[in-house]
C-alpha cells in the first residue's frame, strides 16, 4: 500500500512539474523617431549705386597758370631805434594766389594794403590803421593770400636795419584757355536687393530602455488544465482511501 502511495504521489508531481515552468513572454521593444528643422533666414540686403553720365564740348575755359613773380632782395639801413619802409606793388586778377616765401636776418613787419597810401607810427615800424594781412616781427613767413577782386595791391616791409629776401613758390592767376569741357548729362540711381534662405533639417531615432512584455493569449487555458488534474488527482486520492478502508 505504501508502494501504492509513493507512486501516486510521483504521478501527480510529474503532472504538476509542467505547471512550475515559467511560461516566457513576448517581449514588445518601442521606437520613437523625432526630426528636428532648423530654418534660418538672412535678412534682406539693399545697395545703392549712383551713376553719373558725361558729356564734353569745346569751349573757353578758365585755368590756373603761373604768375612767375621774381624774386627780390630788399635792404634797410635805419638809425638805431627806427624803422625803414620799402613798397613792393603787385597787380593781379580776381582769383589770383599768391605764394611767396619772406625771410629776414632780423625781425621785419609786413603788411599787405589796397592802396598805395598809408601812415606809420612815430619809429616807423607799425602801421596806423588796418591791413588785409598783417605779420609782426618774423624772420620768415609765408605769404599765401587769393586776390578778392582785379587791381593793384601793395607789400608795405618796415624793419631795422635788415635784408629781407622774397621768393615765389608757385604764385598763380586765372586765364581764359581753349579746353575740352566736360559736363554732367544725367544721373542715375540703382537699386539691388539681395535675399537668401537656407534650411538644414536634423532627424535622431531614440529607443525607449525599458521594454514592454506581453503574455501568450493561451495563459488562461494552461490555467484551466491545471486545474483539472489538479482536481483528478484529488479523486484518485479519494479512490484510494475508500478502497484501503
Amino acid at each position: 500500500m505504501a508502494s501504492q502511495r509513493t507512486a501516486l504521489l510521483v504521478a501527480l508531481t510529474l503532472l504538476l512539474i509542467p505547471l512550475t515552468i515559467s511560461i516566457p513572454l513576448t517581449a514588445l521593444t518601442s521606437d520613437t523617431s523625432t526630426a528636428y528643422t532648423t530654418s534660418i533666414q538672412t535678412t534682406v540686403t539693399t545697395t545703392a549705386v549712383l551713376q553719373t553720365y558725361f558729356g564734353s564740348t569745346e569751349g573757353i575755359a578758365l585755368v590756373q597758370v603761373p604768375i612767375e613773380v621774381p624774386p627780390r632782395v630788399i635792404g634797410f639801413v635805419a638809425p638805431k631805434g627806427k624803422c625803414s619802409q620799402f613798397t613792393l606793388p603787385l597787380t593781379v586778377t580776381s582769383g589770383s594766389i599768391l605764394n611767396l616765401k619772406i625771410t629776414s636776418n632780423n625781425p621785419a613787419n609786413l603788411y599787405l594794403l589796397p592802396t598805395y597810401t598809408y601812415q606809420t607810427s612815430p619809429n616807423g615800424c607799425s602801421l596806423v590803421g588796418g591791413a588785409m594781412v598783417t605779420a609782426s616781427n618774423f624772420t620768415a613767413y609765408t605769404l599765401h593770400w587769393t586776390a578778392p577782386e582785379n587791381g593793384t595791391f601793395y607789400l608795405l616791409f618796415t624793419g631795422p636795419t635788415t635784408i629781407i629776401i622774397l621768393n615765389d613758390l608757385g604764385s598763380t592767376q586765372p586765364a581764359e584757355q581753349n579746353a575740352t569741357l566736360t559736363y554732367a548729362t544725367s544721373t542715375e540711381t540703382n537699386f539691388n536687393e539681395y535675399s537668401s534662405t537656407a534650411t538644414t533639417t536634423y532627424t535622431t531615432t531614440t529607443t525607449d530602455p525599458t521594454p514592454l512584455y506581453l503574455q501568450p493569449p493561451t495563459l488562461y487555458s494552461l490555467e484551466i488544465v491545471a486545474l483539472l488534474i489538479a482536481f483528478l488527482g484529488i479523486v484518485l486520492l479519494a479512490v484510494l482511501r475508500l478502497r484501503r478502508g
